[in-house]
């Protein structure tokens, strides 16, 4: 067992015993107090008050937590069954996630449903018939069994991640993170730049400047682009008048994603952006990177090698 703290502890379960009072009590009120009009979508709240459920037991059987390790998160089994065992810990950790991406299927499902009722009432029925009811079974199924194999073969440590992560659960946990069953995802690059040693320096800093470049063009389309939209999009399910935000904010933001991402990497690279300041007449910015022990030495050899020849001439 992994104690974190207190309320990590005592929370969760006090989530699942709320859960398991308070869907049965769902579930007997969409079977016996749902009027008539609400037809056979009351299958649909009873399954998904039972995924809840299972939710809750997947969460008592599998608690987790999460640690920073420098460059990445490692998220990992706390205890219960399947903490001493590593292998089925593994899968445990595995399964425990996919209940993220079923929460999201079981929405669509209902989405889809609902949609089908305003739109195209005569294919309602055809959702409880037998091919309906595989069809739906399947796509849940689906999302699960592709986040676990995702998960489990994308986000298992080999012996190197173990290497890396081994020292934050020593600091923090005090326990050796080689036999606690996780799933970790690390920026591998970042590692890779901060303890490459055999590169120059001025190398390892034109990496970390495109790394930089690359990281802001990423967060760029999350602001410009991504949020804005998501915003414009759910809003009107709250019935939230935001017109103002599409048409001053939401498609300025779009508009402007084009020209912003290549600044990102005209600001980070010095010759692109000494290039810029010298057209706009303003003092060059200048790196203060020093050459590397490698180039050093290459200079001296060459001098020596100059030298040699010098005097066998003379």
């Amino acid at each position: 067992m992994i104690y974190v703290n207190w309320y990590h502890y005592h929370i969760p379960k006090l989530f699942g015993i709320f859960s398991f009072l308070i869907n049965p009590i769902f579930i007997y009120l969409v079977l016996k107090k749902s009027k008539s009009q609400m037809g056979k979508y009351r299958y649909l709240l009873i399954f998904f008050a039972c995924f809840d459920v299972a939710y809750s037991v997947a969460e008592l059987l599998t608690p987790i937590a999460v640690i920073n390790t420098g460059y990445g998160f490692v998220t990992f089994i706390t205890d219960g069954p399947f903490f001493d065992n590593y292998m089925n810990g593994q899968h445990g950790v595995s399964s425990r996630c996919c209940f993220i991406s079923l929460s999201y299927a079981i929405l669509i499902i209902h989405f889809v449903y609902r949609y089908l009722l305003l739109f195209s009432p005569d294919y309602v029925n055809r959702v409880f018939e037998p091919l309906g009811i595989f069809v739906t079974l399947a796509y849940f199924t689906f999302h699960g069994v592709s986040w676990t194999w995702i998960c489990e073969f994308c986000l298992a440590p080999n012996d190197e991640i173990r290497d890396m992560i081994r020292p934050a659960f020593e600091e923090v946990y005090h326990v050796n993170s080689d036999i606690v069953p996780c799933l970790t995802g690390q920026y591998m690059i970042l590692t890779k730049i901060s303890k490459n040693c055999a590169m120059s320096k001025t190398t390892l800093a034109m990496h970390r400047q495109l790394f930089k470049a690359l990281v802001v063009q990423t967060c760029i389309p999350i602001f410009a682009s991504f949020l804005p939209t998501v915003i414009a999009w759910y809003a009107p399910i709250f019935q939230i008048n935001l017109t103002w935000w599409n048409n001053y904010i939401c498609i300025i933001a779009l508009a402007a994603f084009p020209f912003i991402d290549p600044i990102a990497v005209i600001c980070f690279i010095p010759s692109y952006k000494n290039t810029i300041l010298g057209w706009l007449h303003f003092k060059k910015w200048t790196s203060t990177t020093t050459p590397s022990t490698t180039d050093a030495a290459s200079t001296v050899s060459r001098r020596q090698t100059t030298n040699n020849s010098t005097t066998r001439n003379e």
